[in-house]
């Protein structure tokens, strides 16, 4: 089963075009759950709603390999991480200024919005240790990077047992990057992120040094390797990810909203808060690391 950890802000909605495209209504989007992290209840539940379960991906996979799966094949994707915390806060300042809602300034944000402290680690150790995500992605099938998506992909269609259509289409591409120039240009801001991302940024430097590195090797590239863009000429089974989108949409989240109808009363109310997130630190579902 292929197991895709979410990092928000690393094109990972991008990649969810590629699931849709190839599994359809056989991959489950965790994320309607609303729940902070996947349990292996939520898994046990998933298995009977959706037919020959062949991945599940999200953000509140936290911790993933935790979960009880038969031979799971391990994915996420790392950026930068400064890049992402200017990207996601951008994304956060922009909605809460269409609905209306109060705007934190940057420095306020980094100190009450969980996502922008450490997500990379916290989501792939369940807790702060950097020690431990590292032998996460020591432990992966597949780690790609933002910044090379399409070699990442070039990758990935290598090393996946089966076959994969890995061409996609751009989605989310945020079009007014104001907020996010503006604070790139404050060398104040970006070092108070610095200060605030240390084990993301040394994570991501583990991964872009070594991880990224000998995942090409394993497939047969370079990690400097520049290919052919992937998002052209993209053939689209629409039928598949409408399907897709409609499953997971109408029929799983309308049957999580029935199994746990405090969650989505919780996220609705969390959504109200500025954007502020709650994360869910040591939410390792009780299991040791596992090791490859």
């Amino acid at each position: 089963m292929l197991v895709f950890l979410h990092v928000p802000k690393t094109a990972g909605s991008s990649f969810h075009f590629v699931l849709e495209n190839n599994f359809g209504a056989h991959c489950c989007h965790t994320n309607h759950t609303k729940r902070p992290a996947f349990t292996p209840s939520d898994l046990a539940f998933a298995r009977k709603i959706f037919p020959r379960l062949e991945g599940i991906a999200g953000h509140n996979l936290v911790a993933p390999m935790a979960l009880p799966i038969a031979n799971p094949f391990h994915i996420t994707f790392l950026r930068e991480p400064i890049s992402r915390v200017l990207s996601q806060y951008q994304e956060r300042m922009l909605i809460n200024r269409q609905l209306g809602r109060p705007l934190l300034d940057f420095e306020t944000a980094l100190r009450t919005d969980d996502e922008l402290e450490n997500l990379h680690v916290k989501l792939m150790a369940g807790e702060r240790d950097l020690d431990r995500a590292k032998r996460y992605l020591a432990a992966c099938d597949f780690v790609g990077l933002t910044e090379k998506f399409d070699l990442s992909l070039c990758v990935l269609q290598k090393l996946y047992p089966r076959k994969l259509n890995v061409r996609y289409q751009k989605r989310r591409v945020q079009r007014d990057d104001t907020i996010k120039r503006q604070f790139e240009r404050d060398s104040k801001m970006i070092e108070l992120a610095r200060e605030f991302n240390k084990l993301d940024l040394e994570l991501y430097r583990f991964a872009a040094n070594e991880i990224f590195p000998q995942m090409c090797d394993r497939a047969g590239f370079r990690a400097g390797d520049v290919v052919a863009r992937l998002d052209t000429g993209v053939k689209a089974a629409r039928f598949k990810i409408y399907f897709s989108r409609f499953y997971n949409r109408v029929v799983y989240r309308q049957l999580c909203k029935l199994r746990h109808p405090f969650s989505e009363r919780a996220h609705s109310a969390s959504c109200k808060t500025a954007g502020q997130t709650t994360f869910p630190v040591s939410a390792s579902n009780g299991a040791s690391f596992p090791g490859k």
